[in-house]
């Protein structure tokens, strides 16, 4: 059903593109498979869309009418302006808005627990606020590395593992391989490591 509906808002934004700008745009590849923070993601040059399931599971009707019109602008906008243009700039706003009737958020405020990622919930100074961190983030902190709020600057302390946001289970979609292949940085661990709760995320370009 997920993987329907996404197709079903692809379709109809690219048709209102093709009738706003007067060309043709082909149907993008799409992979429901991006885990952790990310929502969606955009690769032009592949005219490939990844989107995350467990954030169209928890918001269906949002990420339906905003996440998929924001990647989507991001494979009509350089096609029609050039792909020198700002990622999220005038140019990919115009689509947004004009073309879309979208509001241009570059940001998603997901609550990061919805991802099976963000399960363990820390405490600061900050009254009444909790941060989700990443399984691997949690493993760092048992090995003794020290995160800190980006508001408060207090040492974050364990409080519990989120249990209401299970997993959505992992379902074969059309066109979705078992395995992607993903480049990962190689820093070395830092035993004090910043971490900003409530962070803006911002979305993959």
């Amino acid at each position: 059903m997920v993987y329907q509906d996404i197709t079903k808002r692809i379709q109809g934004l690219l048709c209102a593109a093709a009738s706003y700008y007067g060309m043709p745009f082909a149907p993008p590849r799409i992979l429901i498979d991006l885990t952790g923070a990310d929502a969606g993601q955009a690769i032009y040059e592949e005219n490939l869309l990844r989107f995350n399931m467990d954030f169209c599971h928890y918001n269906h009707r949002h990420f339906i009418r905003n996440i998929v019109a924001h990647e989507i602008a991001h494979l009509i906008a350089p096609r029609v302006y050039g792909q020198h243009i700002a990622a999220h700039g005038s140019e990919w706003r115009v689509v947004m808005e004009q073309v879309f009737r979208v509001k241009p958020d570059s940001h998603h405020s997901y609550d990061l627990r919805q991802s099976g990622r963000y399960r363990f919930i820390y405490s600061c100074r900050c009254r009444g606020k909790e941060t989700p961190l990443s399984a691997t983030r949690y493993n760092r902190e048992q090995r003794g590395v020290i995160y800190f709020c980006g508001e408060c600057g207090g040492r974050l302390h364990f409080l519990y593992e989120e249990t209401r946001y299970l997993r959505v289970s992992e379902t074969k979609f059309p066109g979705n391989p078992r395995k992607f292949k993903y480049r990962r940085s190689s820093t070395a661990d830092n035993w004090t490591e910043p971490l900003l709760h409530q962070r803006t995320l911002i979305l993959p370009e």
